[in-house]
């Protein structure tokens, strides 16, 4: 049953298939940590080197069901005013796998001694690539698709901007801001849909050792809407424990802690509300992150006091 479902699924997200192939970005739940993943303009945003690595697993238990892998690094860059960054994105959903490598720069503008607006801008190159036949519901091999093994690139743009003061931040990005078409042979073309982001959140102290962090991520391509509502409550800047609701979607459970100096771990799990529930254990992911100081004079700290939890 299960395996019909998501092939179902599958064939729902490439509806009309000789024509266009449509694709949503990943979908993570450390949204509020991984925010370089969707928008350039975090980028130089705090005087430090951020080094993260995530694994996701959706849907565990249903064949084919997506995965991702994300590779970032930052870092400010005094001398050009911001930074640069590194963004490498690996996902599979089904045949369909992306690979993206993009390399950003971000102009960080202070307002003033608390407040900065970051104006992000990504180029790279997405590969996309079918590596197996795709038989349909009914068992049929679908001859509208490529091959197995065949694959396209196109150019990746992106742009963002990211505001952070000391309480709180706000960002606004797209991706694929140029609908770029990869031909497969004449078979069927790839356009990446554009897609929207905003994010927010927000950091209260309790005391010296507790704060609360409440943030809001929405991802659309126009059509479709994704909103995640999180709660994260942290002790001592170092170790977290929160929760995530995705609409229509899933319950997530946040849990995190540093393992050393500068080096945090975080796991989530997702428990899935939708139609999927019954055919799958939920979803884990995985987060690692590497973070330490950049000794700039005059330069202080803007959202949160720990570079760790950006």
């Amino acid at each position: 049953m299960h395996k019909i479902i998501l092939k179902t699924i599958f064939l729902f997200s490439f509806l009309n298939i000789s024509f266009v192939i449509g694709q949503q970005d990943p979908q993570i739940t450390h949204n509020m940590f991984d925010k370089f993943l969707y928008n350039p303009g975090v980028v130089g945003s705090q005087p430090s080197v951020n080094v993260g690595l995530l694994h996701r697993s959706q849907w565990v238990g249903v064949p084919g069901a997506p995965t991702t892998q994300n590779l970032t690094v930052e870092s400010r860059v005094e001398a050009l005013n911001g930074g640069l960054g590194l963004n490498v994105i690996n996902d599979a959903l089904g045949p369909l796998s992306t690979k993206t490598a993009t390399l950003s720069y971000a102009y960080q503008l202070r307002l003033n001694e608390n407040n900065q607006l970051g104006f992000g801008f990504s180029f790279g190159m997405m590969q996309i690539g079918f590596d197996e036949e795709w038989v349909t519901p009914d068992g049929q091999i679908d001859s509208s698709l490529p091959p197995s093994g065949s694959s396209a690139t196109v150019p990746d743009i992106g742009l963002g901007l990211y505001f952070t003061s000391e309480n709180y931040y706000l960002g606004l990005s797209i991706t694929h801001l140029v609908p770029f078409e990869a031909n497969f042979d004449g078979v069927s073309t790839f356009n990446p849909a554009r897609h929207y982001y905003v994010a927010a959140g927000y950091d209260y102290d309790i005391d010296e050792q507790f704060s609360i962090r409440p943030s809001y991520y929405m991802k659309t391509d126009g059509v479709v809407f994704q909103m995640d509502f999180n709660v994260n409550a942290f002790y001592q800047q170092k170790h977290w424990a929160g929760f995530s609701y995705r609409i229509e979607d899933a319950i997530a459970f946040l849990v995190g802690f540093e393992i050393t100096d500068n080096l945090t771990l975080g796991y989530a799990y997702d428990v899935v509300t939708s139609k999927l529930a019954s055919e799958t254990t939920g979803g884990h992911e995985l987060m690692l992150r590497y973070s330490f100081d950049l000794d700039i004079m005059g330069k202080p700290d803007t959202r949160y006091k720990n570079v760790r939890f950006l």
